[in-house]
């Protein structure tokens, strides 16, 4: 009998290490196929490359997105025109990016604009006077 009882605990050892390996892998959601760095896409970061203080305005069929936006003081706006001809977004006495290539967020002013004074700006492009939005700067 004792030689049976030692097969038999054998026997459920096993199977309960078995069982426990294979819940373990189971259970397990790692996946090699998602992304380590996820980003979801927001309106002020639309191709998920932005660093934390600086937010994108989009102009695309010729009207600015998001509009208005808000900032916090300190922070910087680029703007990325998705259209096929040039615009430029232009408060004057106060910015201008001059011309923005067609697909580019590139400006004639480098990285974009940093806002330092609480306010509202409203701004427009100067190739097309219709185009207009507004930039609310609050404080931090």
């Amino acid at each position: 009998m004792a030689f049976n009882n030692s097969i038999a605990t054998r026997f459920n050892v096993g199977t309960v290490v078995v069982l426990a390996l294979l819940a373990m892998a189971c259970g397990s959601s790692a996946s090699t196929t998602s992304p380590t760095n996820a980003c979801s896409p927001t309106p002020t970061n639309p191709e998920c490359v932005n660093p934390p203080n600086l937010l994108t305005v989009t102009i695309r069929n010729g009207a600015y997105t998001p509009n208005p936006v808000t900032v916090r003081v300190g922070q910087t706006v680029n703007w990325l025109n998705s259209d096929a001809i040039a615009h430029s977004a232009t408060d004057p006495g106060v910015f201008d990016t001059g011309s923005i290539s067609p697909t580019s967020a590139h400006s004639a002013n480098g990285d974009g604009v940093t806002f330092n004074t609480v306010g509202t700006y409203q701004y427009h492009c100067t190739f097309h006077a219709n185009e207009t939005a507004t930039v609310i700067v609050t404080q931090q």
